[in-house]
């Protein structure tokens, strides 16, 4: 039975709401000061390039360096930048969520928490269960700054999977001014995009008190880089609150995405009321996951399997059904190159939150945060039949539909007070958390196999799977700082409780826009319950004040990772007969990090230097039976640990007449702890893993970049290099021992140009940018892991990066 708690987060939300209120009321009145008014009130803390000050590895990508990217660049591009953070995507904008990957010091994306103003954004995975990519949360014009923390995130993050690090974004305030933005942008592949914001400026009432508020509407337009789009569907069919399908300026690319952003602050004393709201909705097209094989044979001059360096999903039907027809009724390399061009993502979300911050006296401060989530999405895949079981046509129509309901809150109290002589800054907090999340996949025949690939709705062949995961989480925090020593010494210690219960529901053969499926695969898929047991996790960090200049820190935190627990490729995605077996034997994902680091700050001149040693343990495997285009059961058990050591390092320097330097670059050893049993119960079934190093996890990386500002000019060249990452357990390909398990480093660079024409007539100011993504047209492997992991061998699991890419851009303010 499928339940609906949508009015119970509504609900939440407007109880929320109603104490923000009532607690504004209730408060004594303070006397107003500067520091309290509206204006000092609208600032935003932003982490530095070293993170100064922090008793964490911590670094930070401001305002400045997100504007210099192509306008709609994805946030996460930006962080790429940064020591240790290796950023994965198959477009120059960072938009493609299927081959959006963020790797830290060997930990993967699922294992990386990442929030936005505070609210929860997931563990980033494609077909996201407890949350959303940050492009469809906010739009990437009203991000202020980005704050990577790359060991462990402060005990308050909101994020049950933050094992390895956690990424914050901040959206920006509104304008103090009253003032329009129209920004257009226009390049290859038909990208266009046009924002328009409007900020109505600070307005003030009764003294200090004063509100602030802004709107921005943008809408994403462009065409795959390689192959083609074609969309089949209108799942999930919601009603587009702007141009959906239809497109805008020249009709609808084969990839879309558009925006509505509202963000308001309302001043009352010394309290402060945020409210913000996104709606997001947007269409991608695939591009087709690569065997290494098939990218070494598809290199500039070759022309393996008709195509060269261009060879994607098949635009023309007959040749999709050439290549579907040889691959049948086996397995085969060429199954993989026979799907359609129809192969896409549609995603719709609403993201809202209200914010209240408190200052019931001079020395404590309360925050009160509700949010609400509402999602929906599908994907689509003209995929080929795996034999009469699928389809009696040797191409089916496949598509995945995502649905999710979530709502939480935070809170925390902060109170500062001296006991014998040593300050104090004690800070208590919590989340909570309520998530419904469904996916369910039919499948349906073509109305005409061999005339073409439009499908017949009325036709449903099968019906994979329909579930449903109810997942409540809860955390609490405690933790204190003390200044000592003249407050050269800063010591933070503190801890946090979290639990994640998950309760899975097999919803049964549901119909299908009214038709029930003839075939339900899932029929004895039992309910489940899993619970990560509520575990204290400490932390403890240390920041000397050498002088001036020179500080030292130093970190000791344990963190744990929850079950996988998205409905489709959790655990519950495992065969029911292991559900026993996983529960009474498995073991959530922990670490213990440590780090030791440096920072100085010598005039114009900035760097820092971290250390880090990790013991992660426990770790989670899922092992795939079949191949990725068919629905599959993992099991699921804890396969050892994986241990970690490494050396970053990131200075940034002004080194006068207009020129800026920065630089990153990081050393990371991640090797695999032991061996492990492919099967328990078969001691022959050993895999040979131990001292092996981490798939997706490159031993080298670094940054560089200059940029240089002339009067109203400024050109910053940047290049970054990735070295060689395995995707292999045993770092093997064809025979044990070989050791090509991987694919090679590579080097990128960008240039960007931006003029500012200043003010022109009615025109507050007028800019015009230029942005050259891949500047040398490296050919590399982006993504991997698109298709999973193995323990051996070659897989359709990689990306090809984005060629050269050029974009050109304006903004004007009125």
């Amino acid at each position: 039975m499928r339940h609906d708690h949508r009015p119970a987060y509504f609900t939440l939300l407007a109880a929320a709401s109603s104490s923000l209120l009532l607690s504004a009321s209730l408060l004594p009145a303070q006397a107003t000061t500067k520091r309290d008014s509206a204006q000092a009130l609208g600032q935003v803390t932003v982490t530095g390039v070293t993170g100064r000050g922090n008793a964490r590895a911590a670094s930070g990508v401001d305002s400045s360096v997100l504007r210099s990217t192509a306008p709609g660049t994805s946030a996460l591009k930006a962080v790429e930048r940064i020591p240790g953070v290796n950023m994965q995507s198959v477009d120059g904008f960072g938009m493609y969520e299927w081959s959006n990957r963020i790797t830290m010091r060997g930990f993967q994306s699922a294992q990386i928490g990442q929030t936005m103003d505070g609210i929860p954004l997931g563990d980033m995975s494609y077909g996201n269960w407890n949350g959303l990519g940050v492009g469809r949360a906010v739009d990437a014009s009203n991000l202020e700054s980005t704050a990577v923390a790359q060991g462990s995130g402060a005990l308050g993050t909101a994020s049950a999977n933050n094992l390895g690090g956690v990424v914050q974004y901040a959206t920006a305030e509104p304008a103090g001014r009253q003032q329009f933005l129209l920004q257009q942008m226009g390049g290859q592949n038909s990208a266009r995009r046009t924002l328009l914001r409007y900020d109505m400026g600070l307005k003030t009432f009764g003294g200090t008190n004063g509100v602030s508020a802004f709107m921005s509407v943008s809408r994403f337009d462009s065409d795959k880089w390689k192959g083609g789009g074609e969309r089949l569907s209108n799942f999930p069919g919601e009603q587009d609150l702007l141009f959906g399908q239809n497109g805008f300026l020249g009709g609808a690319g084969e990839n879309w995405h558009e925006q509505i952003n509202l963000k308001s602050n309302l001043f009352i004393g010394s309290s402060k009321f945020t409210a913000f709201y996104n709606y997001a909705n947007r269409k991608e097209a695939d591009y087709m996951d690569l065997s290494l094989g098939v990218f070494n044979a598809t290199a500039p001059g070759s022309s393996n399997f008709g195509f060269g360096p261009m060879f994607d999903y098949h635009t023309n039907w007959a040749t999709a059904k050439q290549f579907a027809e040889a691959s049948l009724p086996t397995y085969t390399p060429l199954t993989d190159a026979s799907y359609y061009s129809s192969a896409q993502g549609a995603r719709l979300d609403h993201l809202a939150y209200l914010k209240g911050e408190f200052k019931p006296t001079a020395s404590t401060r309360i925050e009160v945060q509700p949010y609400l989530h509402l999602n929906r999405g599908g994907g689509d895949w003209h995929a080929p039949s795996y034999g009469a079981a699928y389809s009696p046509d040797p191409i089916m129509f496949r598509q995945t539909q995502y649905k999710a309901n979530r709502g939480g809150i935070m809170a925390k109290g902060t109170a500062a007070f001296t006991v014998g002589g040593v300050s104090n800054q004690f800070e208590v907090g919590g989340w909570y958390e309520q998530n419904e999340s469904s996916n369910r996949r039919p499948r349906w025949r073509m109305k005409n196999y061999q005339l073409g690939p439009e499908v017949d709705f009325t036709k449903v062949l099968r019906l994979d799977y329909d579930r449903t995961a109810d997942v409540t989480t809860t955390q609490f925090h405690v933790q204190n700082t003390n200044r000592l020593l003249n407050e050269r010494l800063t010591l933070s210690y503190g801890a946090k409780l979290l639990t994640v219960n998950a309760d899975f529901t097999n919803n049964g053969n549901t119909p299908t826009d009214g038709i029930v499926a003839p075939i339900f695969a899932d029929a004895t898929r039992p309910s489940l319950n899993v619970k990560t047991d509520a575990t204290i996790l400490p932390q403890v960090g240390a920041v000397f004040k050498v002088n001036e200049n020179n500080e030292v820190f130093a970190n000791w935190s344990e963190n744990v990772n929850q079950f996988p627990l998205s409905p489709a490729g959790g655990v519950y995605n495992a065969a029911p007969a292991t559900f026993e077996f996983f529960k009474s034997t498995a073991k959530a994902e922990r670490a213990t990090t440590l780090e030791l680091g440096a920072r100085t700050r010598r005039g114009k001149l900035e760097a820092g230097v971290t250390g880090y040693a990790i013991d992660y343990r426990n770790r989670l495997l899922g092992i795939a039976l079949c191949p990725q285009t068919v629905t599959c059961a993992t099991g699921f058990g804890n396969v050892g640990s994986v241990n970690t050591m490494g050396l970053e390092g990131v200075v940034n320097a002004d080194l006068g007449n207009g020129l800026r330097a920065f630089g990153s670059a990081s050393i990371n050893s991640s090797k695999f702890g032991d061996d492990y049993l492919a099967n328990q119960a078969d001691p022959t079934s050993r895999v040979n893993t131990k001292d092996k190093y981490v798939q997706d996890a490159p031993k080298q990386m670094a940054t560089a970049s200059v940029s240089y500002t002339r009067a109203k000019l400024n050109v910053t060249l940047g290049g970054r290099y990735v070295g060689e990452r395995y995707f292999t357990y045993t770092n093997d390909l064809n025979t044990a021992g070989d050791g090509q398990g991987k694919v090679p480093g590579y080097f990128m660079s960008d240039l960007s140009a931006r003029y500012r024409l200043g003010r022109i007539g009615a025109l507050k100011s007028l800019e015009l940018q230029l942005n050259m993504n891949n500047l040398l047209d490296e050919r590399y492997i982006g993504t991997m892991g698109s298709g999973g992991f193995t323990a051996s061998g070659d897989n359709t699991t990689f990306l090809t990066g984005a060629p050269r890419q050029i974009f050109f851009s304006l903004s004007t303010t009125f």
